[in-house]
C-alpha cells in the first residue's frame, strides 16, 4: 500500500492525500513553498530562462513556460519523494542509502558548503523502506556561496531521479531556518560546523550515526 500523505481524517486532508492530487501539487509547486527566498529566486529563474529559450523555437510564451516548468521539475524536482505516495514499491534500502551518503560526501568539497545536515526519520533513527532522506545544505550568505549551494541541491535532486532515490533537499544560510523542524529532531551533521553545533550541541556526526542506524 502506498504511503499516505495526510493521516488526518479532515475532508480537505483526505482530498489532498489522493495520489493524483499529491503528484499534481508537487509538479506545480515543486517544493518552492519550503525554500529560502534565495532558492526560490534560483528555482523560478531556471523556469524563466528555459521558457525564453523554448519561446525562440515555439513562439508561444505560455506553452514555452509550461514546458520549461516541466523540464525544471525533471532537472530540479524530487519525484521519488512523491513516488512513495503513488506506489507501494520500496524506495529506500540500506544499500542505496549508504551509496547516496558516500556520494554526498564527495560532492560537499566541490561546492564548499558550511555543512550538510540530515533531519526527519533519519536523525530520529526510524527509517523504513518508505522513508525519504531529508537533507538541508548550510551555506554562507553571499551570492557565490548561495549559488554553489543551489547548484549542489540541483545535482542531488537530479541524481535522486536518475538512481530512483527519494532525496528531499533544501538550502539555507540562516540557522533560524531549522526552527521549522520538529522539536524532537536533532539534525545529524557531516562537517561539525561550529555555528551549527552551538545551536545543536547534541548533534551526532554522520560517521557515528551510520554505525547505529537501522532501516526497518
Amino acid at each position: 500500500m502506498p504511503k499516505i500523505k495526510y493521516k488526518d481524517k479532515n475532508i480537505l486532508k483526505q482530498i489532498l492525500s489522493y495520489s493524483w492530487v499529491v503528484l499534481l501539487s508537487n509538479l506545480i509547486f515543486q517544493g518552492i513553498r519550503y525554500m529560502s527566498f534565495g532558492e526560490k529566486i534560483y528555482k523560478i529563474s531556471i523556469t524563466l530562462i528555459l521558457g525564453l529559450i523554448f519561446n525562440l523555437i515555439l513562439n508561444n510564451i505560455f506553452i514555452s513556460l509550461a514546458i520549461a516548468h516541466f523540464f525544471n521539475y525533471i532537472l530540479n524536482g524530487q519525484f521519488y519523494v512523491v513516488f512513495r505516495y503513488l506506489s507501494s514499491k520500496q524506495v529506500m534500502s540500506r544499500k542505496d542509502l549508504d551509496e547516496y551518503i558516500e556520494f554526498m560526501k564527495k560532492e560537499m568539497t566541490k561546492f564548499e558548503i558550511l555543512d550538510l545536515l540530515v533531519i526527519g526519520s533519519f536523525c530520529r533513527g526510524k527509517m523504513s523502506s518508505t522513508s525519504d532522506l531529508d537533507i538541508r545544505i548550510f551555506h554562507k550568505s553571499d551570492i557565490i556561496s548561495s549559488l554553489k549551494a543551489y547548484l549542489m541541491a540541483t545535482k542531488l535532486r537530479y541524481y535522486g531521479l536518475l538512481y530512483k532515490f527519494p532525496i528531499d533537499v533544501y538550502c539555507f544560510s540562516d540557522l533560524s531556518f531549522l526552527d521549522k523542524i520538529k522539536k524532537d529532531e536533532i539534525p545529524v551533521n557531516f562537517l561539525k560546523n561550529k555555528d551549527f553545533l552551538k545551536k545543536y550541541p547534541l548533534s551526532v556526526n554522520i560517521k557515528d550515526h551510520m554505525k547505529v542506524l537501522e532501516l526497518k
